[in-house]
């Protein structure tokens, strides 16, 4: 945890338009809901039956998923010291897309085969498959191979792993309990319309942080994991 924070610290300012550009489009398809009418509370399910809200759900979650990419490429190349713009880790990223689509379809797949056969399979698949991402961009092995892989190096660690990412996240949801709590304040003091699009801003300037947070944590489990399986292979030689 100490070492993702402190790469969260050295990358945040440049990593972040490229993660609050994620937030932004994952938004997509609840905007095209609002902007319809609707609520976000659904009824009867935890998605819509709209063809063009799942639709958008899917592209949306292809696009964020590339851009969580390319940021991460850019947080591992600014931790290494090499100077790398957003649009390069863009460009960068475009040519692990393939790849990257189809490990996450195949990770979906089998995650859906776990969690239906009993909830115990799926529950550690889904914590294996947290280092996906850098075992596509810094790997390149076949779609298969990513997700045998992600096993391979979760599996040893599998609970640390996982306590890991479970404080990470109660540390975040604290966070996001203390903002809203913060904004609230502030809707009463200052009402309006201008108001709520800054407390908008905020927010997702926040959930953005988040995920360069998020991305640090998950560089570092995937750095710990490889160190610690190339000298496990070294001694069993």
């Amino acid at each position: 945890m100490e070492t993702a924070a402190q790469l969260f610290r050295v990358t945040l300012l440049k990593c972040l338009p490229l993660s609050m550009l994620a937030v932004l489009v994952l938004e997509v398809p609840n905007l095209y809901w609002i902007a319809n009418g609707h609520s976000l509370n659904f009824h009867g399910g935890l998605w819509p039956s709209d063809p063009t809200y799942l639709v958008l759900s899917v592209v949306t979650a292809a696009i964020t998923l590339y851009l969580a990419s390319a940021m991460m490429l850019q947080q591992r190349s600014l931790a290494g010291g090499l100077s790398c713009t957003s649009v390069v880790a863009m460009r960068a990223a475009l040519l692990r897309l393939p790849l990257l689509l189809a490990s996450w379809v195949l990770a979906q797949l089998s995650l859906l085969v776990g969690l239906s056969l009993l909830l115990l399979p799926g529950l550690f698949l889904f914590v294996c498959y947290l280092l996906m991402l850098p075992v596509v961009l810094f790997e390149h092995p076949s779609p298969y191979r990513v997700l045998v892989r992600c096993v391979v190096l979760v599996r040893p660690h599998w609970w640390k792993t996982l306590a890991a990412v479970v404080f990470a996240v109660l540390v975040i949801l604290v966070c996001v309990l203390t903002f809203a709590a913060i904004l609230s304040i502030f809707a009463v003091l200052l009402a309006g319309a201008p108001f709520q699009a800054v407390a908008a801003a905020c927010f997702v300037a926040f959930l953005a942080a988040a995920g360069v947070f998020l991305s640090a944590l998950v560089l570092t489990l995937h750095s710990a994991a490889s160190y610690s399986a190339a000298a496990a292979a070294n001694n069993s030689a």
